[in-house]
């Protein structure tokens, strides 16, 4: 992935575009990628800091990254170790023919016979094995997806393409507009073997709610279903083998544009454009019925869409924080002008808690403003889900100075430096106080539109940034926000 200067490296066809439209969450293949170099795992370095991790879901592929936003929490962080060193003595090897479809994630495989992982990619129009070859990354196959007979927009069809997953039998599920398809080897435990597809679960017509509906987000359980939320608040749980289905539509007239979190218990957690969900997986159906332990909450999801924003209310996916004995919440980021960071009680509401005034649900446990370190700040917004380690939460600034109402064009422009946005802000839950707090802000950093992601191993957070005009990758210090590293990829 990495070679040292003086070395060939191999750019491939798509380069400047790939700087520019692949930062859209490209920060998963960032740090995934440098975790699938890193190899194995380091007990010495791990074992110290398992206890903020989620309970490893077995039905997961053993995987530093098997999906995006990392895990079931969607958390967007790892056990395993980023580089630290300054990386002026390395440059990046970039896969080519992603011109015009770049995946926006990347999944990596569990390890095979011989040790070996891949990379699992996709776009709207291929599905893709990649992975190292002679210290150079390379496809390893590639196969063409069947053509898309619809009339939705770019930004559509690449969020319906958007959360994947490798599960424990090594199986690549990618929903695709009304499908879940699941990819795999054509021999078993060969990774050079050619892609095939193993099977193809398409939503049913009589649970469709209208013609222009897609599948938004995917997830798996902990009891191994696969679990989606499509763009018209229509939950699914399905069983990896495509054999049974379940569904439950939310609001008639909520939409969504964010992925799903799943927890060990059966919850399953969805953010719409007018609420925050949590849905209950009994086993055998669906609800959110307080006494089957699903609810319901409202929260601030403000007015008009803007930016690189995907759709109105919350621009996060929600992550949860808490595990073990610790407090839990499940954690996003509201639809206010200025943006603010909300924390929900994730089971029961504790019943000493008395709700905190301006706030639209008793549910809620924290809603701050995020100001990115100006008090004057009248707007906010991000795009990306929060970023979650332990009781830290970390938001980045997607507020563009911009009129464009197209994402795609926002997306581009916002490396420019007086379009780009600045600022990352981290959050702390005092389990003492029962507060959260800003405990620091880095004014100057600017990640216009990746995903966050945090290594705590290295305790470095990873991104995709920008820097006088031309794309950077970024780590900063999850404890003071300071910089550690900018790398230089490239500009437009």
């Amino acid at each position: 992935m990495r070679e040292k200067r003086g070395e060939t490296v191999s750019i491939g066809p798509g380069f400047s575009i790939n700087k520019a439209i692949m930062a859209v969450l490209i920060v998963l293949i960032a740090l995934g990628a440098l975790l699938y170099t890193q190899g194995c795992k380091q007990p010495g370095a791990i074992d110290t800091i398992t206890l903020d991790e989620p309970p490893v879901n077995p039905f997961v592929a053993d995987s530093p990254w098997p999906m995006s936003h990392a895990n079931p929490y969607c958390q967007a962080s790892s056990l395993y170790p980023g580089p630290t060193e300054d990386t002026s003595e390395y440059k990046f090897d970039y896969l080519g023919e992603l011109m015009y479809y770049p995946p926006i994630t990347v999944a990596i495989s569990g390890a095979y016979p011989d040790g070996n992982r891949v990379l699992w990619g996709n776009t709207p129009a291929m599905v893709f094995k990649a992975g190292l070859d002679g210290g150079r990354l390379s496809y390893i196959e590639k196969m063409e997806k069947e053509p898309l007979n619809v009339t939705l927009s770019l930004i559509e069809c690449g969020l319906s393409n958007a959360y994947t997953l490798v599960d424990c039998e090594g199986t690549f599920f990618v929903p695709s507009i009304r499908k879940i398809f699941g990819y795999g080897d054509e021999v078993p435990g060969d990774p050079y073997s050619k892609i095939v597809t193993k099977r193809v679960f398409e939503i049913p017509e009589d649970q469709l709610r209208s013609e222009d509906e897609f599948i938004a987000g995917l997830n798996i359980a902990y009891d191994g279903m696969l679990v989606f939320i499509t763009n018209k608040a229509t939950v699914g749980v399905v069983s990896r083998s495509f054999d049974s289905a379940h569904f439950l539509h939310l609001g008639e007239d909520e939409e969504t544009s964010n992925s799903i979190a799943c927890d060990e218990d059966g919850g399953i957690y969805v953010v719409t454009s007018k609420h925050m969900y949590r849905v209950q997986w009994t086993g055998d159906g669906l609800t959110t019925n307080e006494s089957e332990g699903g609810w319901i909450a409202n929260y601030e999801t403000g007015g008009e869409v803007g930016g690189i924003r995907l759709g109105m209310g919350s621009g996060s996916t929600p992550s949860l924080m808490g595990t073990g004995e610790q407090d839990k919440f499940v954690v996003i980021t509201d639809g206010q002008d200025l943006m603010h960071i909300v924390l929900f009680w994730r089971d029961k509401i504790p019943p000493d808690w008395v709700q905190i005034p301006g706030t639209k649900d008793r549910r809620i446990a924290a809603q701050i403003p995020v100001t990115f370190g100006n008090p004057e700040a009248t707007e906010s917004s991000s795009e990306q889900s929060v970023c979650v380690r332990g009781y830290g939460a970390l938001v980045v600034n997607n507020q563009l100075n911009t009129t464009s109402e197209d994402p795609i064009i926002n997306i581009v422009m916002s490396q420019f430096p007086d379009v780009a946005p600045y600022g990352a802000e981290k959050f702390e839950w005092n389990p003492q106080t029962q507060e959260l707090r800003s405990v620091w802000v880095n004014e100057e950093v600017s990640l216009p539109n990746g995903i966050p992601a945090m290594s705590a191993a290295t305790n470095l957070i990873y991104d995709i940034g920008q820097r006088s005009g031309n794309w950077t990758w970024e780590a900063l210090d999850w404890d003071t926000g300071k910089s550690v590293f900018s790398y230089e990829i490239g500009n437009n």
